[in-house]
């Protein structure tokens, strides 16, 4: 890896700017104004983790570049990239933006729907498509729909486990807001939430199904395509989303992997057993 900064432009201006960046961008950083090539100067340290984890990501072994407005979303929004999960999903936006001809602009909305979403949210998308990962990965499907319209189950104290970085004391509160945030972005849907008393009085003998044991409380959702696809950019691919179940697929977290959240069991809600009632 070269030096990550460069002193480019003229000795007017000289502003500071990444060697990752330049070669990831190829001729579009030419084109950015001074505006968004100031804010690389100010705000360096924050664009250069963002930068430099979609070096990893993105093939610059070849000729390339990203489109200006994608470029231009990823670098305003990464300027204020404080959380790990925030630098982490940008920069699979700038890596699944490269191109050989650097005119596919599709990341602009996708980086749009990142900037909108708390760092909680993220941290949980992230979570749960990474279960759901776990329980299709290499499995044969003759349709996506197979699995995306499969609801899944994963327990509050797994959740707990994977080390989101959340206060315990208002876990639950976190946990449910930011999965509420997930469904109104279309990212999960179906969503369904409670403590296990709860869902044994209410949703056990709806849906005729036992709960697993050793939770305090379960989140339950079905997929979308849409938060399938979130996943694999966050990661560097332009894909769609029944690429998630390619088993050689590289989904591996790129920044410090004491950040990363650890597999956590989830259960497909047709696979739990019979409810049997009480008596």
């Amino acid at each position: 890896m070269t030096d990550p900064m460069i002193i480019a432009g003229g000795i007017a201006s000289a502003p500071i700017v990444l060697e990752t960046t330049k070669r990831l961008l190829g001729p579009t950083l030419d084109l950015l104004g001074d505006g968004i090539k100031n804010g690389l100067a100010n705000r360096k340290s924050n664009i250069s983790k963002v930068a430099a984890r979609a070096d990893t990501k993105a093939d610059t072994s070849e000729p390339g570049a990203i489109p200006p407005r994608v470029a231009a979303e990823v670098f305003d929004k990464a300027q204020w990239a404080e959380d790990e999960f925030v630098t982490e999903y940008l920069s699979g936006m700038l890596a699944s933006a490269r191109t050989p001809a650097g005119t596919d602009d599709s990341a602009v909305s996708w980086t749009a729907l990142v900037g909108r979403m708390s760092a909680d949210q993220l941290r949980l998308h992230y979570a749960l498509y990474t279960a759901l990962r776990a329980k299709v990965a290499g499995k044969k499907f003759d349709n996506i729909s197979e699995w995306e319209s499969k609801e899944v189950f994963v327990g509050y104290s797994d959740l707990r486990l994977i080390a989101l970085g959340w206060d315990q004391e208002f876990f639950v509160e976190r946990l449910v807001e930011a999965a509420v945030g997930l469904a109104r972005e279309g990212l999960i849907t179906q969503l369904g939430h409670g403590s296990s008393d709860f869902l044994a009085r209410v949703w056990s003998p709806t849906r005729k199904k036992a709960l697993p044991d050793g939770q305090f409380g379960f989140l339950v959702f079905t997929p979308t395509s849409a938060g399938s696809v979130l996943f694999l950019r966050a990661h560097g691919y332009r894909a769609h989303s029944g690429v998630l179940a390619e088993a050689e697929l590289d989904v591996s977290y790129s920044g410090d992997p004491q950040d990363a959240p650890g597999a956590i069991n989830s259960y497909w809600v047709e696979d739990l057993p019979p409810f049997n009632p009480p008596g």
